[in-house]
């Protein structure tokens, strides 16, 4: 019971890394970002600008300590704001998660990574390997604009917030859908790195 729970917590860590790995090498990557989407021609302003701004907005849905989102260039209105309060708080749920866990998966690392015993968990490795290769082809048969509509709807259950209005919430237009489909790439290949590693060394374990 205790191993499966070491397991268990040690997934949901991994989960979380590739989550966290995700959105600083977004915020890191940004300034490729602008240049590769044209931002400064969307709303008219230079790219340290537009840099700038993203910095704050990034500083505040990453820092449990800074509790106030002002843009000095892109106004927001209530319900933009409100969104991204709601963002911040999954970003620390992530941040939570992966704090609390890691002591799980030092655990699990120590007794069964390093010991050999890996492919007694190669069964789940291998669903957790395929799962987002699943939603991933889903996402491409049904077209990204609606996999991301879906997936709003999934996370923000009844809350409408995040269909941002560029008149009102004119930050949006510096986040382009282009922008999320580039999250999601990323996130993508981190998770499988992660997740392919121990899969193919469960493997490695097995024949040794």
């Amino acid at each position: 019971m205790k191993t499966k729970l070491t397991f268990g917590a040690s997934l949901l860590f991994l989960l979380s890394l590739a989550i966290l790995v995700t959105i600083y090498l977004a915020w890191i990557l940004y300034p490729f970002e602008i240049s590769w989407l044209n931002l400064t021609n969307r709303v008219h302003l230079k790219s340290d600008i537009i840099q700038y701004n993203f910095h704050i907005l990034m500083d505040y849905l990453t820092n449990p300590f800074n509790q106030v989102l002002k843009m000095p260039d892109f106004p927001s209105s209530t319900s933009g704001l409100h969104h991204f309060a709601v963002v911040k708080g999954l970003f620390h749920v992530a941040q939570g998660v992966a704090l609390v866990t890691l002591p799980f998966f030092c655990i699990f690392w120590n007794r069964v990574v390093r010991k050999g015993f890996l492919p007694l968990y190669r069964k789940p490795l291998v669903f957790m390997v395929g799962l987002p290769i699943g939603l991933g082809l889903f996402g491409i048969f049904i077209g990204f604009e609606r996999f991301f509509t879906l997936f709003h709807q999934f996370l923000f259950v009844g809350d409408d917030t995040w269909l941002f209005d560029p008149a009102k919430d004119p930050v949006i237009l510096i986040l382009p859908e282009n922008f999320f489909l580039h999250c999601f790439i990323l996130f993508f290949v981190i998770y499988e790195i992660l997740f392919g590693y121990f899969y193919f060394k469960s493997r490695r374990s097995e024949r040794v």
